[in-house]
């Protein structure tokens, strides 16, 4: 089993070097952040299994690091526990209605710590096994797991973006997404590109479903919509 990836974010060195430490000893691969910025930036590069958030951050903040995290698409699955030396129930109230997953104050010890992450892997790995490693929309197979998209039983070859894009529109099915939206779940945060780069995948990501790309619609001055019905 590979081992579980944790994004540490707190503008303290020492707190992220001790909590590195103390996951590393434990079996889990752990990488820091001293800001919200340079979180986003490691979250363009590669998704965690879970953030670990301190709460008084530079820039936004840790809540509305948390906030913008769990908005998007790309990255709303991934567990966030908030880390502050605050303890009123204001606080935690805060923190979990931005979305985060669990709340631990500091200081902690490494027991504690350790038991908070392990109870929400548990949480998480338990609603994994619920979910459907294939989406069905029509004719469409679109395999999770196998990184596959079949069309009526045929293999459709997709680049890795294009299989990101239809994913994030599968998963939403019959919701509006906007380009901004599309664009952040594929293409990460801050890129430098422009919301046509999205019409642009759309257009061939269209050509390669044939008559299955009739499910994906336009939504003028908006974005795009998957249907699960023509």
């Amino acid at each position: 089993m590979a081992k579980k990836r944790v994004l540490i974010v707190d503008d303290e060195p020492q707190i992220c070097q001790l909590v590195k430490d103390i996951l590393e000893e434990n079996g889990i691969t752990a990488t820091t952040a001293h800001s919200t910025d340079e979180a986003f930036q490691k979250l363009k590069v590669t998704l965690p299994d879970m953030i670990l958030l301190d709460v008084r951050l530079p820039t936004i903040g840790g809540l509305e690091f948390c906030r913008q995290v769990k908005q998007d698409v790309r990255t709303k699955r991934i567990p966030v526990i908030m880390l502050t030396v605050q303890d009123t129930e204001t606080d935690k109230v805060i923190g979990l209605e931005v979305g985060a997953d669990d709340y631990l104050t500091k200081p902690f010890g490494n027991r504690e710590l350790l038991a908070r992450i392990k109870a929400v892997f548990r949480r998480v790995d338990m609603a994994k096994g619920d979910e459907a490693s294939i989406i069905k929309i029509g004719p469409l197979d679109i395999d999770l797991d196998m990184h596959e998209v079949k069309y009526k039983g045929k293999d459709l070859m997709l680049t890795p973006k294009e299989f990101e894009l239809l994913v994030a529109l599968a998963k939403n099915k019959n919701k509006a997404l906007r380009r901004e939206a599309l664009m952040s779940a594929v293409w990460g945060y801050d890129y430098p590109g422009t919301l046509g780069t999205i019409d642009v995948h759309i257009r061939h990501l269209r050509k390669k479903l044939g008559d299955a790309g009739r499910y994906i619609k336009t939504l003028i001055g908006v974005g795009y919509r998957l249907d699960d019905k023509i």
